[in-house]
């Protein structure tokens, strides 16, 4: 591992820290709740990552490696630890369900665009919502994922009985516990690739980035329109190129030790210049009828459809 300047080390800290600094406080977490938690973390790490080979870890090892107080680790140490990194279901699901939507015939086309699914396959139907669930392994009832899908905006069922993919991300729209589950687990992958560039410069990450800094605001909307197409057409891409090699859907892939490979982009702006005038916004409502929606689809058949 390179050795990293301390000065150097201590400007990237801040740096990095002063975002998330900020959303904090204006959630309004304060200092010692960060404090805590940052502590039981130091704690949790150097168990985990910076143990001796063939030794147990001890309380003296991890007060060395972290820099807190002996007794201070023996009380952490002593708190039982709450499950970590265990994704929900609309993670480990709805995302695979997604993945394979875009993945190839039949259930999209040869460019890679989700077609719409009859919810169960019927007449000459090549496909259904319900075989696209169980060929992304999931063995529960087809309802639930189509309700989880509809409750985060990434599909809508038509009055004919088809199911449309509204998402090719999953980017939920409303669910907050699902947002602050992507906020804690994708800018940490980003951190980890430029991480692993600055420690291994001779096998390196993609990690790329275009940055421009005198953009008219009057241009930003079609830029952001062209930026999502093109991120969408990459991101097609990029899931035929995966989802190839991944062997839950492949048999045949390459083999070798089980990986976790991400592919992502991403979109940014902010006001070089504080902006003189802020435009009003006003916020739009819409109304949704009720609609029947299909039964539940388990090992024993369809159980009668419901209305909401």
């Amino acid at each position: 591992m390179r050795r990293i300047p301390e000065d150097a080390l201590i400007v990237t800290i801040r740096r990095l820290l002063r975002p998330v600094v900020r959303q904090l406080l204006a959630w309004g977490v304060s200092y010692p709740v960060f404090d805590r938690v940052v502590r039981g973390l130091f704690v949790e790490v150097a168990e985990d990552d910076f143990a001796l080979p063939a030794k147990k870890q001890t309380d003296s090892r991890v007060s060395l490696v972290t820099g807190i107080h002996r007794k201070e680790i023996a009380r952490l140490r002593r708190l039982p630890r709450e499950e970590r990194n265990a994704p929900p279901l609309e993670r480990s699901v709805v995302t695979r369900v997604i993945g394979r939507w875009l993945s190839r015939p039949p259930y999209a086309d040869r460019s890679g665009r989700a077609r719409p699914l009859p919810y169960e396959r019927a007449g000459r139907a090549r496909a259904s919502f319900a075989a696209l669930v169980a060929d992304a392994g999931f063995d529960g009832p087809v309802r639930s994922v189509l309700d989880e899908m509809l409750r985060i905006g990434a599909a809508t069922f038509r009055d004919d009985g088809t199911v449309v993919l509204e998402s090719e991300a999953h980017l939920p729209t409303r669910d907050l516990g699902t947002k602050l589950d992507l906020l804690g687990s994708e800018p940490a992958e980003l951190f980890r690739t430029i991480a692993h560039n600055i420690d291994a410069p001779d096998a390196p990450w993609l990690q790329r980035k275009v940055v421009y800094d005198n953009v008219g605001a009057a241009a930003l909307p079609a830029l952001r329109s062209a930026a999502r197409e093109e991120g969408e057409a990459l991101m097609r891409r990029a899931n035929a190129l995966l989802g190839a090699q991944d062997r839950d859907r492949n048999p045949g892939a390459p083999g070798g030790a089980r990986s976790r490979v991400v592919l992502a982009t991403y979109w940014y702006e902010e006001p070089v210049e504080p902006a003189s005038d802020a435009a009003g916004t006003a916020a739009t409502g819409t109304t949704q009828e009720k609609r029947t929606l299909p039964g539940r689809i388990t090992a024993r058949g369809a159980t009668p459809k419901r209305s909401e």
